[in-house]
């Protein structure tokens, strides 16, 4: 029998970017009893990614899909609802500035036939301009915690990028629309998934390059990065619990602490130098944001296109 995998991908305003993803599923390996279609939500409202309507790749039409509603959520539940469409067994997502490498596909499908696994994810690899500030990729902030092939791994690690899961898992709510522009919408939807009993694998071999702009590497990005990961750590568990207010205000407080301990660790973190202090002050923007989005405050980080 062969099964269709359906690899979903929202964009916004990054033509290069997508044209080396297409061309970069368009060169994977092939693999017995898969069928390989591709799903693009355009998420501009000028439908800028259209040149991609009915593009061949891996022998068959790219389905094209307008989402002018801005989001993020709306963009991937968009995109469950075409792969639902052509009958897919399988979804993976793939972002518009990421490339998988040509054995990504048959590592990961046999992965997840040795395991049984529901959902399966690998590493990606960031790829860096030139102009580049060494120092601050010298803080590992876009370094990714990796685990060993076949085993299971926490399932908060999970994100829409470089992974593949079945297509009868979905959460009967999606993608949580609440979080169109502050990003998080994925650990929402994995937990869910978690909670429904899933099993999750990881396949180290299943490697995505992710490319960086230098828009990215610097100071303030970060900060708002560190930032926003905080808070929606803390809007999940709002949105998936609903938790009375004495767990929230538990939250505010052991978040006011972690900052506070961040912040201890960043003053020590002064005589190794630029790299090291600027790492160690992430503890205390997770701790702040983690406070902030305790109490029901966002951040919308994805107001900002970074990369083309």
């Amino acid at each position: 029998m062969t099964e269709r995998l359906t690899i979903c991908t929202p964009t916004y305003l990054r033509p290069e970017g997508l044209k080396r993803l297409l061309d970069a599923v368009d060169g994977l390996q092939p693999v017995d009893g898969i069928e390989v279609r591709m799903v693009i939500v355009d998420n501009d409202p000028e439908r800028s990614a259209a040149w991609v309507d009915g593009r061949l790749v891996q022998g068959e039409p790219v389905v094209y899909a307008p989402e002018p509603r801005r989001g993020i959520t709306f963009a991937r539940n968009r995109a469950l609802a075409e792969a639902a469409a052509i009958d897919s067994h399988w979804i993976a997502w793939l972002d518009d500035d990421e490339a998988p490498r040509p054995d990504w596909l048959t590592s990961i499908v046999g992965t997840q036939r040795r395991t049984g696994a529901d959902v399966v994810s690998g590493p990606s690899e960031p790829i860096y301009e030139p102009d580049a500030e060494r120092w601050i990729i010298e803080t590992g902030a876009f370094e990714r915690d990796r685990f060993e092939t076949d085993a299971p791994y926490p399932f908060f690690h999970t994100r829409t990028s470089g992974v593949v899961h079945r297509a009868d898992i979905v959460p009967d709510e999606g993608f949580d629309d609440r979080l169109a522009l502050t990003g998080g919408e994925d650990r929402v939807f994995f937990t869910r998934i978690h909670r429904a009993g899933h099993e999750f694998r990881w396949d180290d071999g299943a490697v995505v390059d992710e490319w960086v702009p230098t828009s990215r590497v610097q100071i303030g990005w970060l900060v708002r990065r560190w930032f926003r990961t905080g808070v929606t750590r803390s809007l999940t568990l709002l949105y998936l619990d609903d938790p009375p207010w004495s767990r929230r205000l538990r939250r505010v407080a052991g978040g006011t602490l972690m900052a506070g301990s961040g912040l201890l660790t960043t003053v020590g973190a002064i005589p190794g130098g630029r790299s090291r202090v600027l790492a160690a002050f992430r503890r205390f923007l997770l701790g702040i944001g983690a406070a902030w989005g305790a109490l029901g405050l966002g951040f919308e980080e994805y107001r900002e296109v970074h990369g083309q």
